[in-house]
């Protein structure tokens, strides 16, 4: 018994892991995608990361004429964060 896709020739577990790859895990498993379309998707975003890697390790290799970045230093930019609130935090004493 093959457990096989005939179209895009992927096992169930494979084109999972397509789609778990990809971020289309729970619309997988609903339906709303077939394993072939997932397939699709994941070939083509393996693809683009390889390019990808490509290009910035030529460019790394200096054989770039791309422009130099500015010498500036960075800025750093204060993010205050909001800290939930702990209801027995507010009432000490239990009461809520």
């Amino acid at each position: 018994m093959n457990n096989r896709c005939p179209v895009c020739e992927k096992t169930k577990s494979e084109a999972m892991a397509d789609a778990k790859a990809i971020g289309l895990q729970e619309e997988f498993e609903r339906g709303v995608y077939t394993c072939c379309q997932v397939a699709e998707w994941a070939d083509e975003q393996a693809l683009a990361w390889a390019e990808a890697i490509h290009e910035d390790s030529w460019c790394e290799s200096g054989e770039s004429d791309s422009p130099e970045l500015s010498e500036e230093p960075p800025v750093f930019v204060y993010v205050r964060r909001k800290r939930p609130q702990v209801p027995w935090y507010r009432e000490p004493d239990g009461r809520f």
